[in-house]
Order: C-alpha cells, then structure tokens, then sequence
C-alpha cells in the first residue's frame, strides 16, 4: 500500500494553520492541535498495521514564513517482513521557509525479523528557517527474542540550505553482513537528534553537552557536536527505547529554550 500525505502550514492572523492537506490511505492525520504559543501540532496516523514489502509511504509538507509546526505519529512505525526482495520504503521531504520552525520527532522504527527498509528524509531550509528532527531506531521486537534479526535497515538524512547541500547523513545496518556488535558494541538502540538554524552558535554545543553529562549513565553513551553550518547533531546509544526517548526529549527541551526562547511542548500520545 502506498500511503501519502502532503500538507502547507501558513500563518495567518498571528496563528500557524493547516492551509492544504491531502492523503491517501492508510496514511491520514488527526484533527491539527492550535498551541498556546501560536504554534500548531499534527498527529500522523497510519491505519494499517505498518509497512510491509513493496510499500512506500510519502509525507510532504511546506512550513511557510514565520509558522511553526510539531510534526509527530501515534506509535511506532513497524516494517514486516518481506517475504520477497523488494524493499519497504519511507520518503519525507519538508520545505522550511524564512522565519519558521519545524519540529519532527516520531515514535521509534521497530524492523521486523526478516524485513528491509530504506527511509529517505529531505529538508530544504530557507535563510532564517529553522528545525530539529528525532530518529529513534530499535533492534526489533526485543519482547519476542527478535535483535538485529531484519536483513536491512538504511535511513538517510539530508539537508539543503538556499539549495546547497549542507548535510548528508546515513545509517545504514545489515546484520547478516556485519556484527551488531561491530557498530554497536553492547547497545541495541540508536537515536539521533538534528538541529539545524542560523540562530545556532558553539555555545548551544556546549550547553546541550552539559545536559547530556547530567542526564545519561552507564546505561547510554551521547555525544554532541557541530554540523558544517547552521546546526548540529545529538547521537546516542542505549538498550531501550523509552531511555533515549527521554534523554532526545530533555535534549529538545532545552534546544527550545535556549536557541529559541521557547518553553517545552507537552506531547500526549
């Protein structure tokens, strides 16, 4: 199944608004949340019991001059086995025009035993515009004895300023090529944090390092450092899904007020 969804975010009398959207089953979203801080919040929801071989789903969205939009999904998204060669495929692409923000952090990806997956996020920033951008990948479904046991899981990241590729980031993990343990060591979990804006300095780097020394533990291993321009990354490790969720939610927290003077977002799932 081929799930879409396209939408536009504009302001509009001080308040971010869903101007267009369209969909296409089983991807839809929820009725859009107004904030309290002239923001909006969407609600991604996926009525079929995940990706399966041959699937693509696409999810496009313009965040226009001086909106703000929190993107997020309900639950994780699940990739099933593909019981033939073709792949299960995730393709996003976000504009980010002047003045706005956009703020993306689904639920983690949980790939089956046996299934493959190739996901690509695109952003296309304006000057001035803003994002931070969560990823949270587990080794499977850990409940059932299920670690590492998917055949491929590749997700690429990229960023374009004013047209320029800035960022280009992949993960790409093939058990059946090469030990967990090579790329892993003893964690089973991977999350990444991407901020990008020109407001952005050394200093945010160095705060959100003391945040990460004052959350983490034995139990997950981050670190924090600068892109080429314009931003920079949080990459963490741990054994559990709800753990780094929780260390890439104070690391928001913090990003919010300290790059942009804004309080935290309760998210209710």
């Amino acid at each position: 199944m081929n799930g879409y969804w396209e939408g536009i975010v504009e302001k509009c009398n001080g308040r971010s608004s869903l101007m267009s959207s369209s969909q296409k089953a089983p991807l839809k979203i929820a009725k859009p949340f107004a904030r309290s801080d002239g923001g909006l919040t969407i609600y991604l929801m996926d009525a079929s019991p995940g990706l399966f071989g041959g699937d693509l789903q696409t999810i496009i969205c313009r965040i226009g001059c001086n909106s703000s939009l929190y993107l997020t999904n309900q639950s994780s998204c699940k990739i099933h086995p593909s019981h033939t060669q073709e792949l299960s495929l995730q393709m996003q692409t976000f504009y980010i025009e002047n003045g706005a923000l956009f703020e993306y952090i689904p639920e983690p990806i949980v790939p089956y035993e046996g299934s493959r997956y190739e996901g690509a996020t695109t952003l296309y920033m304006q000057t001035g515009g803003s994002a931070i951008i969560g990823e949270i990948l587990t080794p499977g479904r850990i409940g059932r004895g299920e670690v590492f046991l998917f055949r491929k899981f590749q997700s690429t990241f990229s960023v374009y300023w004013d047209e320029q590729c800035m960022v280009w980031d992949t993960l790409v993990i093939e058990p059946m090529r090469i030990s967990n343990r090579l790329i892993m060591g003893t964690f089973t979990h991977v999350g990444t944090l991407y901020v990008l804006s020109e407001m952005m300095n050394e200093s945010h780097v160095v705060a959100i390092r003391k945040v990460l020394d004052s959350i983490v533990g034995i139990d997950v291993y981050a670190g924090c450092s600068a892109l080429q321009k314009n931003g920079m990354i949080v990459r963490m490790l741990g054994n559990h899904a709800w753990r780094l969720q929780e260390v890439m939610r104070e690391c928001h927290m913090h990003i919010r007020k300290i790059i942009f003077g804004l309080e935290a977002i309760d998210i209710r799932k």
